[in-house]
């Protein structure tokens, strides 16, 4: 069986995101709409599974294809040893509250497909969305020895 070549696989997601944001630009960064919204400037918050399964729509990859590509290269925050990336969370924005399974998504990945395939000059600015203060201690945990979330991330105490 021969190995996957898993930069080319995500090269192919970065087209197809960077395709469809340019179709519909309120795929990212429009919470309570988007598959994803730009936390801070490292991370995106993907909605899981639609995040991967719309990559996947996209893209014409399988969908768990393209969680073992971006686990793989590291795109996707894990946790080791499990490389467990699915988190529940409990997040806010404009007023409105909302449980969600949601992943960590390096801000590259998807900052990088939309200028090279989305026509933007710059990557997206930080959406109006913020994670409540009691998710803190499992966030912490869970981004141990990785570039923490920005205290701004939070709502609450």
């Amino acid at each position: 069986m021969p190995l996957k070549d898993y930069q080319a696989i995500v090269s192919r997601l970065q087209q197809a995101l960077g395709r469809a944001y340019a179709e519909t630009p309120y795929i990212l960064n429009v919470p309570g709409r988007s598959v994803a919204c730009k936390l801070e400037p490292h991370y995106y918050l993907a909605l899981q599974p639609a995040f991967c399964e719309a990559l996947a729509r996209w893209s014409g990859v399988m969908p768990a294809t393209v969680v073992e590509a971006l686990v793989k290269t590291g795109l996707i925050i894990t946790r080791p040893p499990e490389r467990r990336h699915l988190l529940d969370l409990e997040v806010s924005w404009g007023g409105e509250s909302m449980k969600v399974g949601a992943s960590f998504v390096d801000a590259d990945f998807i900052d990088r497909a939309l200028l090279l395939y989305g026509g933007l000059g710059h990557g997206l600015e930080v959406a109006d969305l913020k994670i409540k203060a009691l998710c803190r201690p499992r966030l912490e945990k869970f981004f141990e020895n990785k570039d923490p979330l920005k205290d701004f991330v939070f709502e609450g105490p």
